[in-house]
């Protein structure tokens, strides 16, 4: 079997792309918790892995007036009002991170273009970087899932679970999409060592896209070993007898579970410092927990839209026509699975489908007297991927669609809809910091703020990027659908 670098490329390319674009078009620190997210990523690629509390000696130019503030909140305010930094080539500055508690894994490499560039520049390069390892692990990921024999909808589902936002985010010195792409990669490359029998080139890709994938999907947030357990819990449910005794049998498997192990054990002693718990408020937050649970259940299809799209930090939602469009996608990715979807991986869908509800309740109510309302959406994207690939898997056991024509046409519309729907998710926002209006005209002609690149080079980015992703698509859906030999 060869490595189909041919999808690997493709898929990498048109996210890389995409990425790079949201990188640019989104100004600087106008992601929620930027701001932190880059002084310690600064400072760790530098090690200063424990700073003095929440201070860090970082770099003097990563303090920008008004950057991410002073049109925040402001729909006619453009990022224009932001100034300048003065600071000279070298300089130190004692700066705050509320991400100190966080894992440094993420941090130490995506900070490391700082180390070679400096200003805005470096910001901009962390991005760009951030947003490169989230394209390379999500071609990874096509590319394993692709050398699955039978793998249909498990390779086309994933494809509706990158929302907007997962752009927006990976696109940024965010954790975030890392996490997503990290944590769908781990599932991945962990079914393909237990039920694949990969060898060669297949099994040291797999092995090592495990092992990489578990330090980066823990690598930020404390969340990230939530789902390190239950991805792990869900490919040992997956694994049948004949699974259990090919890998016991095999000096990789031991290998691999071994990394695996210092991997979880390291990244456990961090989150278990005492100086990295959660510091609670000094006054208790009030209220009845039975009432918040009941707030977070119902606020579910509020925490969807913002897994969809809700840029800047926090302020500038995606269109309507958006979030109805994702909505109906997200509801097919969690139901069509269910109800005709075939296998154990049907039931493992069910169960992630479920934690989707689940886990925002379980974590808000956890934390509510020591920090209050803390849950967003977009905290909850690592599992739409994951549940992504489960459920395409149990389509793929009802081999369902496989050589109809109706469904290649239904996909190729699909395709065109989401293409549209990245479009206008992109246009609108980029739209909103170049004019800060309702105006096209302003913002394509006369923008009062211009990201690095222009408004106009970066939007027809966006455009070619999209018009090959669906040309392509339409192309390969024939083949896609076509069950590869057992």
């Amino acid at each position: 079997m060869r490595f189909p670098l041919r999808l690997f490329a493709a898929v990498f390319c048109t996210l890389f792309v995409l990425l790079t674009a949201w990188s640019l078009a989104t100004p600087i620190y106008s992601v929620p918790d930027e701001a932190s997210h880059t002084v310690r990523a600064t400072t760790a690629a530098r090690g200063e892995i424990v700073g003095d509390n929440k201070y860090f000696e970082a770099p003097a130019y990563l303090y920008i007036p008004g950057a991410g503030s002073c049109f925040a909140g402001q729909p006619t305010v453009t990022p224009a009002c932001v100034g300048s930094s003065n600071a000279s080539p070298g300089e130190q500055k004692r700066l705050i991170t509320t991400a100190y508690t966080n894992s440094p894994v993420y941090y130490v490499v995506v900070g490391l273009p700082s180390l070679v560039f400096s200003g805005e520049t470096a910001i901009h390069a962390m991005r760009i970087f951030s947003g490169a390892i989230v394209a390379a692990l999500l071609a990874v990921l096509a590319a394993l899932v692709r050398c699955w024999p039978g793998a249909r909808w498990a390779l086309l589902l994933p494809v509706g679970a990158l929302t907007p936002m997962v752009f927006f985010l990976g696109g940024a010195i965010n954790p975030n999409g890392v996490e997503l792409a990290s944590a769908g990669a781990l599932l991945v490359s962990l079914l393909t060592i237990a039920r694949h029998r990969p060898a060669g080139w297949l099994l040291w890709l797999s092995s090592v896209t495990a092992i990489v994938s578990a330090a980066l999907v823990t690598g930020g947030r404390s969340l990230g070993m939530l789902w390190l357990l239950l991805i792990a819990v869900s490919v040992v449910l997956a694994m049948r007898g004949a699974d259990w005794r090919y890998l016991v049998r095999r000096a990789s498997t031991w290998v691999v579970l071994a990394l695996l192990a210092v991997v979880g054990a390291g990244q456990l002693f961090w989150f278990t410092r005492p100086e990295n718990q959660v510091k609670a408020q000094i006054e208790p937050t009030p209220g009845s927990l039975f009432t918040v649970a009941q707030t977070v259940l119902e606020n579910t299809f509020s925490y969807a839209k913002q897994l969809i799209g809700l840029f800047g930090t926090v302020d500038v939602p995606a269109p309507d026509g958006v979030i109805a469009v994702w909505f109906g996608l997200l509801g097919l990715l969690v139901l069509l699975p269910i109800v005709l979807g075939r296998g154990r991986e049907r039931w493992i869908a069910l169960g992630f489908s479920v934690a989707l509800v689940i886990i925002p309740v379980i974590v808000q109510v956890a934390l509510w007297r020591q920090v209050g309302d803390v849950w967003q959406g977009r905290y909850m994207l690592a599992i739409v991927l994951v549940l992504a690939i489960w459920g395409g898997m149990a389509l793929d056991n009802a081999e369902i669609g496989v050589g109809s024509r109706n469904t290649v046409a239904s996909l190729r519309a699909a395709a065109v809809v989401l293409a549209l729907g990245q479009l206008a998710a992109f246009a609108f926002t980029l739209r909103r910091y170049a004019a800060g209006s309702t105006s096209w005209t302003a913002a394509f002609f006369t923008p009062t703020w211009q990201p690095p690149g222009g408004v106009i080079p970066l939007t027809l980015a966006v455009l070619l990027a999209l018009t090959f992703f669906v040309v392509a698509t339409y192309r390969a859906l024939p083949r896609l659908l076509t069950p590869v030999p057992r």
